[in-house]
């Protein structure tokens, strides 16, 4: 579990990004966080996470809903994982080697890692079907490889819960899918709570139980199909569209169909 309540925050002198935004994500929930670009959705994100420091508001994390100033960092870095984009990586890593970082709360200072370890980095990359990339090096990979070799980073630890920023960003359409459905298996399956910033509303109209859309000030939280909506669509990006529902097989999927700039 993660709350936020009330939370501000601006850049030195210029005005707030965002003014007393309040919500909470429970175990095996995913809230999508959407809103247009500069408008602080990844600025909200870096507070989550302790990078930038609020102006106002707190942040409770887990099922003890501890206060996340009174938590050290380690007790903090074992809740929570982060998965920044995903971008060509500079540096030599094996896969094995970059996932194994994600080991780091487990691994104590100046002890390589272990059997045990390399155990843990084998069954997340076996379950993300991505276990023949082990030994290939970071720079290799594809832009959907490398991906999913930071949310195997940010699993071996087994966090409760799970950041993710723009995760489909720079994806084809099927690593777009590949990605989200692993987002998807990660929280409603293995009971994790989910923070997912992303540009695509049809996306989070098809994995997220919650939205939270933000605007100069101002902001929606509830029910993503209660908040995404073509009105709010059109009030929040300043285009016109249509949500059309399709039948596939004993589900009925939503997607959002763009027709014009406002």
């Amino acid at each position: 579990m993660i709350e936020v309540e009330n939370a501000s925050f601006a850049y030195s002198d210029a005005p707030p990004l965002f003014r007393n935004v309040s919500f909470r994500v429970d175990a095996s929930q995913i809230l999508a966080v959407m809103g247009a670009n500069g408008i602080g959705k990844t600025t909200l994100i870096k507070c989550i996470m302790g990078f930038l420091r609020l102006q106002t508001g707190k942040i409770f994390v887990g099922r003890k809903k501890i206060d996340r100033a009174d938590m050290d960092d380690k007790n903090f870095w074992d809740s929570v994982a982060y998965v920044p984009q995903a971008k060509k990586s500079v540096f030599g890593y094996q896969v094995k080697e970059m996932v194994v970082l994600g080991r780091n709360a487990s691994i104590a200072f100046g002890r390589v890692p272990s059997k045990r370890d390399y155990e843990y980095v084998d069954a997340v990359l076996e379950r993300f079907g991505i276990i023949d990339l082990k030994e290939k090096s970071c720079n290799q990979l594809s832009g959907g490889q490398l991906q999913m070799v930071l949310i195997a980073r940010a699993l071996v630890k087994n966090p409760e819960v799970l950041i993710l920023d723009e995760p489909e960003s720079n994806l084809d359409l099927r690593n777009q899918m590949r990605v989200l459905s692993i987002i998807e298996k990660l929280s409603h399956e293995d009971g994790r709570a989910v923070i997912l910033n992303t540009h695509f509303p049809t996306n989070a109209l098809k994995i997220s139980d919650t939205s939270l859309l933000l605007r100069n000030n101002s902001y929606l939280f509830g029910r993503s199909q209660d908040i995404i909506t073509e009105e709010n669509i059109r009030e929040f990006f300043k285009i016109a569209c249509s949500i059309v529902s399709v039948p596939v097989g004993d589900k009925v999927v939503k997607g959002i169909i763009p027709l014009d700039f406002i």
